[in-house]
C-alpha cells in the first residue's frame, strides 16, 4: 500500500541557541555552564551566535540536539541520509522486522501516470506476495536447522 510522509519532532534540546553559546563560552571561561547559561539574555545569545558563525565556529551546535521520527519515506531516502554523517540513525530493520502489507513510495513521474502506476502497483503487490514467500521459506529452514 502507499504511504505518506509523516514527521513527528518526539524529541529536542530545550533553549538550544543558549547551549550553543554556553557550549562556546565555557571554553574561554572560569565559570561553569550553569552559571553562563544562566546569565545569557536572548540579545548577547544571539550576538554571540552571530560572531561564532563569522569566525566559522560550529562545532558547539552539535550540543544541540533534535529527535525526528520519520515515517512514509523510501529507503532510497533513508539511504541517502545516512551516507553523510550529519546526525545519528535508528532505521526500523528488514531484517528483524517481518513487514506484511509493507508500504512504499511511489515516484512522482509514476505515480502520475495511470499506465505507470498501475504496473508499479501491480508489480508491488507481487513483490509483497514473494516477500512473505521467502520470509516463510527462509523461517522455515531456520527453524529446521536450529531442531536439527
Amino acid at each position: 500500500m502507499e504511504t505518506s510522509l509523516k514527521v513527528n519532532l518526539i524529541a529536542h534540546t530545550p533553549e538550544p541557541e543558549k547551549v550553543v553559546a554556553a557550549a562556546a563560552k565555557l571554553c574561554y571561561s572560569k565559570s561553569g555552564a550553569t552559571d553562563i547559561m544562566d546569565n545569557l539574555d536572548k540579545g548577547k545569545t544571539d550576538k554571540f551566535i552571530d560572531m561564532l558563525m563569522s569566525l566559522g565556529h560550529e562545532s558547539p551546535i552539535e550540543h544541540v540536539s533534535f529527535t525526528f521520527a520519520i515515517e512514509g519515506v523510501s529507503r532510497v531516502l533513508t539511504h541517502q541520509l545516512v551516507r553523510h554523517r550529519i546526525a545519528s540513525y535508528s532505521q526500523q530493520s528488514q531484517r528483524y522486522v517481518k513487514l506484511e502489507g509493507f508500504e512504499y513510495v511511489i515516484p512522482p513521474a509514476v505515480k502520475n501516470n495511470k499506465e505507470a502506476r498501475d504496473i508499479f502497483e501491480k508489480s508491488m503487490k507481487k513483490d509483497q506476495e514473494d516477500y512473505e514467500k521467502l520470509a516463510k521459506i527462509l523461517t522455515n529452514s531456520h527453524v529446521n536447522e536450529l531442531m536439527a
